[in-house]
């Protein structure tokens, strides 16, 4: 390969990415190129991994969705996990690391947009994982109620909901709060809480008591910043006295981060 490829890996920290990209597809030259800079994939392309999972990517942020769950590992998943909420499921591909990862674990994967809930419930279907993953078609929101999903022209990854004073047009979802969506599967206790809800994040945890939280034993958190009229500072702080402690928390110069947090009381 180009020398100014192995540079740019040294440059950006990347090498244990693709040496784990290499164990992981023998397609990890193309993959790698692509999630570089160095080349372009033919979308759709099929992804084969060694393990024998297809996954089907439609654009250059599935490949990058992809990169991030399955080679950085942004969230962690313990064999041990029982019960997984997966809230922003997307496409699947938490889900799918997650069923491999834990491998006795039951899934809930929570995904409002009509579309991109098709290829989650593909995903599940097409690697026969019905029966250990739930996918249900709805958002986590801060109350009850129909939201809507402006349909722009966005990545699957980058839809949110609208705001309530939004005037823009979209598919109508159904929003239930988290205590909700725990009492309704009947989850007593949730091992591990993966949350990537386009800023949705602060509604939904500030509107959720400290004694439901104590639900969730771990929470993998992705947060968008300070969205007006919420704080990181004041979601953490929330989190911290339902109990929780942070593990780790990555975050970028425009304040996006993933956080892990697990309940140390």
């Amino acid at each position: 390969m180009p020398i100014q490829y192995w540079k740019a890996l040294k440059n950006a920290d990347r090498g244990i990415e693709v040496l784990r990209c290499t164990a992981e597809t023998p397609q990890w030259a193309a993959m790698s190129a692509a999630y570089l800079g160095f080349a372009r994939l033919p979308f759709p392309y099929i992804l084969q991994l060694r393990r024998g999972e297809k996954i089907q990517l439609e654009e250059l942020t599935d490949l990058k969705t992809f990169w991030q769950i399955f080679l950085r590992r942004v969230y962690q998943v313990r064999t041990s996990d029982e019960v997984i909420l997966d809230l922003g499921a997307n496409i699947g591909l938490f889900s799918l690391y997650a069923a491999r990862t834990a491998p006795q674990a039951r899934i809930f994967s929570f995904e409002p947009f009509p579309s991109t809930f098709r290829r989650l419930s593909e995903t599940i279907q097409n690697h026969n994982l019905g029966e250990r993953v739930t996918c249900l078609n709805y958002a986590a929101t801060g109350s009850d109620g129909i939201r809507i999903m402006p349909d722009v022209e966005v990545p699957s990854q980058r839809r949110a909901l609208a705001s309530t004073q939004s005037e823009k047009s979209g598919p109508q979802v159904l929003g239930k709060t988290l205590e909700a969506i725990l009492d309704e599967n009947q989850l007593a206790r949730v091992d591990l809480l993966k949350i990537d809800i386009e800023g949705s994040e602060y509604e939904v945890l500030l509107s959720t008591s400290p004694a439901v939280l104590k639900r969730i034993r771990r929470i993998a958190l992705e947060y968008h910043g300070d969205s007006a009229p919420y704080s990181k500072q004041q979601l953490f702080d929330h989190l911290t006295q339902a109990g929780f402690a942070a593990l780790r928390d990555a975050c970028d110069d425009l304040g996006y981060g993933v956080a892990e947090l697990v309940l140390s009381s």
